[in-house]
């Protein structure tokens, strides 16, 4: 009799532990998440070759810019579409000749380009850490510029804004590296870091 108990423990028992490995296994392969199993996205980016720049270029003496900053959020619809919106804002200083008549001046002005635009991502290339998109977006620009003369000027214009990216691609799961390439109002080259969350539940 004791023998069948001590059996019936044994048995029991090990039932109890390959279950609890089987769990902590199941925990472990749950703590790497794919990529495109997180449908939330933030991500904040650097990039160069803003359209404002070779327009405001055509012309003056000199064009500077620091470049353009980008602050955004997606959400994936599925794994081949996201829909998103984003904030960017892109200084451009210049120096201007002004013809008056007989006469002749330099002034300085200044954009300060301020950008929302939504736009919608095409997922064609989707694995567990990396992905390759397309995408385009349509929005709005306010322009705060000054003009520094003898006296400083203020306005303020609004202006069309978009984006097309011909390629994008993001290294990571949940924190990533990623890089576009495109043209429009925002770059011709960006590159940040983006941050995943949440599944599809």
């Amino acid at each position: 009799m004791k023998r069948t108990i001590l059996i019936t423990m044994a048995i029991l028992l090990s039932g109890v532990i390959a279950s609890f490995g089987q769990e902590k296994v199941v925990n472990l392969t749950q703590e790497k998440n794919k990529q495109y199993d997180l449908y939330n996205e933030f991500y904040v980016s650097y990039g160069m070759g803003s359209i404002f720049y070779f327009v405001d270029h055509l012309g003056v003496a000199a064009t500077s810019t620091p470049g353009t900053v980008i602050v955004g959020y997606s959400r994936g619809l599925n794994k081949v579409i996201a829909v998103g919106f984003q904030v960017s804002y892109t200084k451009i200083s210049r120096e201007e000749t002004v013809n008056n008549y007989n006469s002749s001046y330099q002034q300085r002005v200044t954009d300060n380009y301020w950008q929302g635009i939504a736009n919608v991502r095409f997922r064609y290339l989707n694995k567990s850490s990396f992905c390759m998109y397309s995408g385009i977006g349509i929005g709005v620009t306010m322009n705060y510029y000054t003009n520094e003369e003898s006296t400083t000027n203020k306005g303020q214009q609004l202006l069309p804004a978009g984006q097309f990216t011909l390629l994008g691609f993001r290294i990571g799961r949940a924190l990533s590296f990623f890089g576009e390439f495109g043209i429009g109002t925002n770059s011709i080259v960006n590159c940040g870091i983006s941050y995943k969350f949440g599944d599809n539940q």
